[in-house]
């Protein structure tokens, strides 16, 4: 018991999930974000997410998806941590969406110590989440849900679970505003060694607005468009909140600067990144800085594809 209780702590520190007190509510990997878009913004993307990113923010942005989309994403965390991550959305007619998904968290080796002292080897981690996501909208209102597959290794003990993510969407003035709120993680998860681990369940609500834009004198077209986002997300297991706020700048609809910043988190505040679109393909990079003493930084790197 003491040595699955040291095992899941480490492995939740290093995942970079850890909450602010002692208290955590297992399997950390489904607490972090996927695309670097998001995470440079402050881990916020519940009011924003469309397309392949949508599978895991919000299932309802599925809804507006416009074109087919593949997302690819690969997190370089602390202490060889790596997540690895395929999104997709493909449009169902005008009004609906379907999106997949598959997200793995791998850590590098581990030492296994049963008391202080020598270590008795070394042992590794996985963690991995695979759904469908489905949206549909109602007027100016989308709606999604996402059912999904989990599977938790660690050292010699599996145990797989399923679990069911919701979400809403909207716009105001003419999506001036958006609006959007989720809830994640309602299901549960076989015992592991023995007994189960507790999914972190997750509500998030936010907006989204555009406070201003500039437009080229010769044909009107975009030259500069900013966004503000704000969001609140909560652990209903460990009883935390966080206050997410990012800002990104888009010039010439090329080439877009992203900063953010999150509060009430152990290991880190700001963020940081860049996106570059060419023709049907979208690069982005996020920095996420630690907290001195731990390492890092984090670096996560999203390829997105559309068609």
């Amino acid at each position: 018991m003491l040595f699955r209780a040291l095992v899941l702590f480490s492995v939740g520190f290093l995942a970079l999930a850890a909450p602010a007190n002692a208290q955590d509510s297992g399997l950390s990997f489904l607490r972090l974000g996927t695309d670097a878009a998001a995470l440079a913004r402050g881990d916020a993307g519940v009011a924003s997410s469309t397309g392949a990113s949508a599978t895991y923010w919000n299932p309802a942005g599925l809804a507006s998806v416009g074109a087919k989309e593949l997302g690819l994403s690969h997190h370089v965390w602390i202490a060889d941590v790596r997540t690895y991550a395929f999104q997709s959305s493909f449009p169902l007619g005008k009004r609906s969406g379907v999106g997949f998904f598959v997200i793995a968290t791998g850590s590098g080796d581990l030492e296994s110590r049963q008391t202080p002292g020598e270590s008795e080897g070394v042992f590794q981690a996985q963690f991995v989440s695979s759904g469908l996501s489905y949206a549909r909208s109602f007027g100016k209102v989308k709606t999604g849900m996402t059912v999904k597959y989990l599977s938790e290794r660690i050292f010699s003990s599996s145990a797989n679970g399923y679990a069911f993510d919701f979400g809403v969407q909207s716009g105001l003035f003419n999506d001036g505003l958006l609006l959007g709120a989720s809830f994640s993680n309602l299901g549960k998860m076989e015992k592991l060694n023995v007994e189960a681990t507790q999914l972190p369940r997750i509500g998030r609500a936010g907006v989204e607005l555009f406070p201003f834009r500039v437009l080229t004198e010769t044909d009107g077209k975009p030259l500069l468009n900013t966004s503000v986002i704000v969001e609140l997300s909560r652990n209903f297991v460990t009883e935390e909140s966080q206050l997410h706020v990012g800002v990104s700048g888009e010039v010439l609809d090329t080439v877009t600067a992203r900063v953010g910043y999150l509060t009430n988190d152990a290991l880190r505040d700001f963020s940081a990144g860049l996106g570059i679109e060419i023709t049907e393909l979208i690069f982005d990079y996020a920095l996420l800085p630690f907290e001195d003493g731990f390492g890092g930084p984090a670096h996560i790197l999203t390829l997105t594809y559309s068609w």
